[in-house]
This record gives structure tokens, sequence and C-alpha cells, in this order.
């Protein structure tokens, strides 16, 4: 994985005051200081996602939260089974986590975010006031609509391009017409209005602050997706050589087991480090994850593997092709010359085919339909074409069964004007699933 470096004018300098800014507030939480802290002085906060989400969709706005002072043990995540059509079990589980947040924290009232499908969740949570009695603040981020604050909880709604009538009654509406739906969740732009309603004033800051290298942790859970369900099994973490994606040394630098809750970490990495997190269940196909350099802690890293009868049975795999899993979690756009371009060894894979802006595509699989060796890039592939978020592209990359081989992939997001690459191993896909994760910001480099 390298990347070419944006400009660095006055960023030492403005990195510099930040970190002094936020550092005394950002100090991380120990488990003996979480124990005897005092009541919350802040609210903790909630991320309810939305249909086929996790916490993906939680990771930077977290990061944000946390440089701008938030402890860790003030950010949760609420996860639930987006394959069953009815929310029943969905606000069961956020029942019991805000009570289990409100007795670790002593806050009286929690702030909760909910996306898309998670805020017909938070509708009907809110519906019964014994529960919205114990939220202080609501935000709406490009869902449900309403003649008035649900529960009477103040509420912010924000609102992409693809509701740019959405509103709710009562509430302080944004909307923010060249944000995709996802975007709307996730940007830095919404992070500024989120934060502002939340705390009655801006932001120290929106970007994503790096911590010092050898501060950073990991922690995270595998997962099947879209249910959310722990998985068991064995986790290493190897740091890779950038430039060909190999694994650096004989030994990775971690070796956990997950349990049933498929949870793991905190793992200490390196905030200037390339990583593969490679999840191994006995009589599986390996799970090969590939990430940018981790700059800052996160503790909603989420490792998705397609169940038996899942999306990925639709992926035509054999030993001579390498099939490939592409994430970000603001969606792909193609179409013109400002939209996001993305390569895989060189091929552009995005056009309005493939990932139109109606679409709202979060995920791309590229592999060889048929086994092949032919590609063929001018249509989305089937069922793919049909799924929410997700497309897929006929793509024949060469596997090595030792996977000596090297695949560059190289995005450039729209509005940056940067190029991000990851290069991963040619592993075999009827053995090995190979998933790459692109942050959906650019970064400020990781410092000394």
């Amino acid at each position: 994985m390298t990347r070419s470096q944006p400009a660095r004018t006055g960023r030492a300098t403005l990195l510099a005051v930040l970190l002094a800014l936020v550092g005394t507030l950002a100090a991380p939480t120990t488990p003996a200081q979480a124990a005897t802290a005092p009541r919350a002085t802040v609210n903790p906060v909630i991320f309810v996602h939305g249909q086929e989400g996790s916490a993906q969709q939680w990771q930077s706005q977290a990061k944000r939260f946390s440089g701008n002072g938030y402890r860790d043990d003030l950010l949760y995540v609420h996860e639930y089974d987006t394959s069953v059509a009815t929310d029943d079990h969905a606000i069961a589980g956020l029942e019991d986590l805000v009570d289990s947040v409100r007795a670790r924290t002593g806050a009286q009232k929690v702030d909760i975010l909910a996306h898309s499908r998670g805020t017909r969740v938070m509708h009907a949570y809110l519906a019964v006031p014994e529960r919205a009695a114990e939220v202080a603040k609501y935000v709406n981020l490009d869902g449900r609509t309403a003649a008035a604050q649900p529960g009477g909880v103040p509420t912010l709604a924000i609102w992409s391009s693809l509701q740019p009538n959405g509103s709710i009654g009562g509430a302080l509406n944004v909307h923010e017409p060249e944000a995709s739906h996802t975007e709307s969740a996730t940007s830095a732009e919404s992070f500024a209005h989120i934060y502002a309603f939340l705390r009655g004033r801006p932001p120290l800051t929106t970007r994503v602050l790096p911590e010092p290298p050898t501060s950073v942790e990991i922690t995270g859970r595998a997962v099947h997706f879209p249910q959310n369900k722990g998985l068991a099994g064995r986790l290493e973490v190897w740091r890779l050589d950038p430039a060909t994606g190999a694994r650096a040394g004989l030994l990775p630098q971690h070796v956990v087991r997950t349990g049933a809750d498929g949870a793991f970490g905190p793992l200490g990495v390196s905030g200037r480090g390339h990583y593969e997190l490679a999840f191994i269940r006995s009589g599986e196909r390996t799970s090969h994850f590939y990430f940018e350099p981790f700059e800052r802690s996160d503790r909603f890293v989420r490792l998705l593997v397609s169940p038996p009868g899942g999306v990925a049975d639709s992926i035509d795999t054999c030993p001579a092709h390498t099939a490939l899993t592409i994430v970000r979690a603001r969606e792909w756009r193609a179409g013109t010359a400002e939209d996001d371009r993305l390569r895989i060894a060189g091929t552009d894979v995005l056009n309005p085919a493939v990932s139109p802006q109606l679409r709202q595509i979060l995920g791309l699989f590229a592999f060889d339909k048929g086994c092949d060796g032919v590609s063929h890039l001018e249509a989305a592939l089937p069922p793919f074409d049909r799924i929410p978020f997700l497309t897929a592209t006929d793509l024949s990359l060469p596997a090595d069964p030792q996977a000596r081989g090297a695949i560059p992939v190289t995005e450039t997001m729209r509005g940056a004007g940067v190029d991000e690459t990851i290069t991963v191993p040619n592993w075999p896909s009827d053995r090995h699933t190979v998933s790459l994760l692109f942050k959906d910001y650019v970064d400020i480099p990781s410092g000394g």
C-alpha cells in the first residue's frame, strides 16, 4: 500500500496547534479510570447503522469525536441483523445498550445518531416516552421524515442528495445537496453539524488527527455480513511491504483467537505501517483484509465475512484467478471527470454502468466471471446489479498458488485529487477471499 502525498504547506503548524488543543482532552481512558469515572460531563454517543450496515459507517466519525476530546467509553455502536425485515430485535437490543451505557458511564441521558434504516428503528424507539426520556439529543441521518421531532427529543436532521426535500417538523434540518446517502453520515461536513448540535459549539477540528505512531491500537470484530453475527476463529495481524503487499517477516505481529462474539483487541500497530488482517477458520477460505495505514486508534474495525448462502456465493472462484472486494464508506461515483476513479492493476473499473450515482455504491466485487480469463467491464454483473449499495465487474486477475504476485489498487477520491494505493498479493480465489478497505476521507499523514 502506497500513497501519493498531498501538499503539506502549513500542515505541520496546523497539526501541532490542533494536537496541543485536544491532547489533554483526548487522553485514553484506562479500565481503572473508567471504573471510577464520575458522572459524565458530556453525554455518551451511540450510532445506529442502516440497511446492510455495521460499525464501518461509524469509524470515521468516532475518530473525529475522539480527536475532539471524547473518551473511548463515551462512543458506542448498536449493530443488528438487517437481513430481518422487522425492527423488533433492533429496538430491543438498543434498549439494552442504552441501559448498559448509562450504567457504565453514570450518564442520565445519551445522544443517538441513526442512519438510513436506523432512523426507522429510532422513530419507533423514541415513540415510547420512557425511552425518549433517556435520550438528550437525536441526529437523523438521511432517513425517515416526520411531522414532528420523534418523541419530542431535540433533533438534527441531515439530508443528502437522495432526499432533497427531506424534513422533520420542528427539527434543525440541514441539506447537503452534493452528498451521497452514506456520505451524509460519514463526512467531515456532517460531523461539523453533528458536533455543534450536540455540544453547542463548533468542533476544534473536523479532521481525523493522527496519534503518535507507537500509540495506535485497533479493536474490532469479525462478523457475518449483513447479520453482524460474531465469528470465532484465528486472527493474524501481519505488517506488510507497502510496495508489494507481501508480508514483512516470517511471523505475524499478533495472533489471537476470537470467541463467539468475534471480538479482538486492543492490538498495537504502527501508525505508519501497512497491515493485513487474516481471519482463519477450519474448513473455510482464509479471509484477507487490507487497509490504509491506521493513523489513529480505531475501536470499530469490522471484518465482514459472507455467510453460506450469502452474497459471496455469486462470485465465481477458481485456482487461476484472484477475486477482490473493495469497500469505502463514501459512495463510488462515476460519469464525469470530477468523479471517483478506481484502477485495479492499471485498469479503470468505474463507469456509469457499473457505479451509477443513483445506486449509491459502497462495495465493488471484481472477479473473473466464468473463470475464462477474459474481462468484460461494460456492465455490472448480476445479481450484484440489483443488490443495494453493491456492484460487480468481470475482471480477470491471474493468481499464483503462493500469492507471489502483486495487484495494486488505486483510487482517486472525488474532490481530493489524491491517489491512494493498496497493493495486495494475488491469492487464488478458490481458497482465499481478499478485501480492501479504503478510508472515506484523506487523512493527515502520521507524524513522528
